[in-house]
């Protein structure tokens, strides 16, 4: 799924009703499924270590951290940006007209069970006229092999339906 949060400025009614409304969409989802979600969170993820942030995670802290944190921590979700170590050309998404300020605040969240994001970076080349930069996410899957019919078939003693000999 992809998002797109409410700014720092926006009240706390409608940053609760954001996140609830993707809670309730997440809620669609089983949770052994793999889930990806993408996304102008307008928070960037600290640098505070957990288990929804990484070791690499960046920015000082606001009300959107807050919110984005809760949420991942409460459906077990993680920040895949703040696992892999990049430096700043490679991490930071969004620029003000400033020139000067710059933040991580474009995400990519997967469930904290699976392990399949391999790698997940921000690249600076764009062809589009906007002040964000993509986030790009490699993720490989190790699918299994589903059973064929016939192995779900019951097997039989054939043997065992002879008569005996008398």
């Amino acid at each position: 799924m992809a998002v797109y949060a409410p700014t720092e400025e926006a009240s706390y009614h409608e940053k609760d009703t954001f996140y609830a409304r993707l809670e309730q969409v997440l809620s669609l989802s089983h949770r052994k499924n793999l889930l990806l979600c993408l996304g102008d969170f307008n928070a960037v993820s600290g640098t505070a270590r957990s288990s929804v942030i990484g070791p690499s995670g960046s920015g000082i802290p606001n009300d959107n951290t807050d919110c984005l944190l809760g949420f991942c921590s409460g459906n077990g979700l993680r920040i895949c940006g703040s696992w892999f170590q990049w430096r700043d050309i490679h991490r930071v998404t969004w620029f003000s007209n400033d020139g000067h300020t710059a933040k991580e605040i474009d995400h990519v969240l997967c469930n904290s069970r699976w392990r399949a994001v391999q790698q997940c970076r921000v690249y600076r080349s764009m062809e589009f006229d906007t002040d964000h930069r993509p986030v790009v996410a490699t993720v490989a899957l190790k699918l299994k092999r589903s059973q064929k019919r016939e192995d779900l078939a019951p097997h039989y003693n054939i043997c065992r339906l002879v008569d005996p000999v008398i």
